[in-house]
């Protein structure tokens, strides 16, 4: 088994040596799963594929950790049947799905007054009225975005629309409906919780149009919505999956704790890519699955379109934390809720006696390392319980990641996604940070790294035969 941040985890790799002579159809910068289904399509197809990893292991911003007997998912978790791409390879290998308990639980705990004041409410009363002030806060059109999202899979459709509200954050959205929406201080604080949870930070960074793009895809309706983004996991873990993919590949070389320095397209109908050893390493394509914060880390010879540049330099909302906290007793089935800037924004329960808390908490503003400093901010909520151990990993300050999942600031979607998504031939892009529909979930690096995995066999069809 492999270790990140002393964590073991089932996405063990075999290391193998790079051999300078080789020359390849393919480079695959990144082993996450965009990275990992573009491999396997193309070696499926006979191409000669090198896949690069910085990392210690394959997966990307997911990994599945073994502890204390248990699995716990340190990066991207949950995924839903709606999710075209990833369900169709849950079917491929024969996996399987369990529920996050505390999504169903009867009571919640809603902080109010920053943080001072705990108050207990029932969950299932609560949620409801809280899903009609989402549709408030959504509804820019009298048809629940439907004129601006009609089909979150192809996200500008309407782009006259989207290019409108992308120019608002998610605050301005709510000063504009504040007064409207007519909230109790317990619903108002719910809502601002679950939005800035949503982007994991402060909503007046985040940009409107990812809201309305979670939205059309959560069925313009907060409930469905929120089962599609929290509920549902992997029974047998993320890096279970992650390795099942890896298993299909035929003659893909895999490149681990290797990072790549430059890539130099100069040459006609040839790649040049440069490792930080100063190893170079020749193929025809290359597939860039990097996330976009860290795009800007890697030198393009000649320069990559100016609109990738841009957002590259920019960056989008870096995220959050997620932790795992395992509390002293268990606690049933338990959510609970904060606005912004409390360090922790949304928690639940995640087995079924209640003894395992999943936390999130926007930007940096909780000490995930400092078990104390969880056991305090819990407290909050519960103020009996004591944490045992606390994991998570800070993908914020990871060099290799910087960021968490994908949410665009205002502006951003509108005028850099298309040109993040367009390939510069031999020079391809794929990450769950471009997907066109469930971008920022495992469900888009899938959709990411087929498309490009298509539109590389269909260059080296024209170009090359296969070797």
């Amino acid at each position: 088994m492999a270790a990140t941040d002393g964590l073991p985890t089932l996405t063990y790799v075999q290391p193998q040596k790079l051999v300078n002579t080789e020359q390849y159809d393919v480079i695959i910068v990144g082993a996450g799963f965009s990275g990992l289904i573009a491999a396997r399509e193309l070696s499926l197809r006979q191409r000669k594929v090198l896949l690069i990893e910085a990392k210690d292991r394959i997966g990307g911003r997911t990994f599945t950790a073994e502890y204390d007997g248990g699995k716990f998912e340190i990066g991207g978790t949950w995924i839903h049947w709606s999710q075209p791409h990833v369900w169709t390879e849950i079917t491929r290998y024969g996996l399987s799905i369990i529920e996050s308990k505390g999504v169903a639980a009867e009571h919640m705990s809603v902080l109010l007054d920053n943080g001072t004041k705990l108050k207990q409410i029932t969950l299932a009363d609560n949620w409801v009225t809280l899903g009609k002030a989402m549709e408030k806060y959504s509804d820019v059109d009298n048809v629940q975005a439907r004129t601006v999202m009609p089909l979150p899979h192809a996200p500008f459709t309407a782009r006259e629309n989207v290019e409108k509200y992308d120019r608002l954050s998610m605050q301005d959205r709510f000063d504009q409906v504040r007064n409207a929406l007519n909230m109790t201080d317990e619903i108002q604080a719910m809502l601002l919780a679950l939005l800035s949870m949503n982007m994991q930070g402060n909503i007046a960074e985040g940009g409107f149009v990812d809201h309305l793009r979670w939205w059309a895809l959560g069925d313009y309706d907060m409930i469905r919505m929120f089962d599609k983004l929290g509920r549902y996991k992997i029974k047998e873990g993320t890096s279970t999956l992650a390795q099942a993919i890896l298993n299909d590949c035929q003659n893909v070389k895999l490149l681990l704790s290797t990072s790549v320095a430059s890539v130099d397209r100069t040459k006609q109908d040839s790649v040049i890519v440069r490792l930080q050893s100063g190893d170079l390493i020749l193929g025809r394509t290359v597939l860039v699955t990097v996330p976009l914060n860290v795009l800007k880390n890697i030198e393009f010879l000649p320069a990559l379109n100016i609109k990738k540049q841009d957002i590259a330099a920019k960056g989008q909302c870096q995220g959050g934390t997620k932790f795992w906290a395992k509390l002293d007793k268990p606690i049933g089935h338990w959510f609970a809720m904060a606005p912004y800037p409390n360090p922790i924004t949304m928690a639940y329960t995640d087995d079924q006696d209640g003894s395992v808390v999943v936390g999130f908490g926007p930007e940096g503003l909780l000490d995930m390392k400092n078990i104390k400093t969880v056991e305090k901010e819990l407290n909050k909520f519960l103020p009996t319980v004591k944490v045992q151990y606390v994991l998570g990993h800070d993908w914020r300050t990871d060099p290799n990641i910087m960021s968490t999942w994908s949410w665009y600031k205002p502006g951003q979607m509108s005028s850099n996604l298309q040109a993040l998504q367009t390939c510069e031939p031999p020079v391809f892009f794929a990450s769950g940070d471009i997907a066109s529909g469930w971008r920022g979930f495992i469900d888009g690096a899938l959709e990411s790294g087929l498309k490009s995995a298509r539109e590389i066999q269909q260059y080296l069809d024209k170009h090359f035969t296969s070797t």
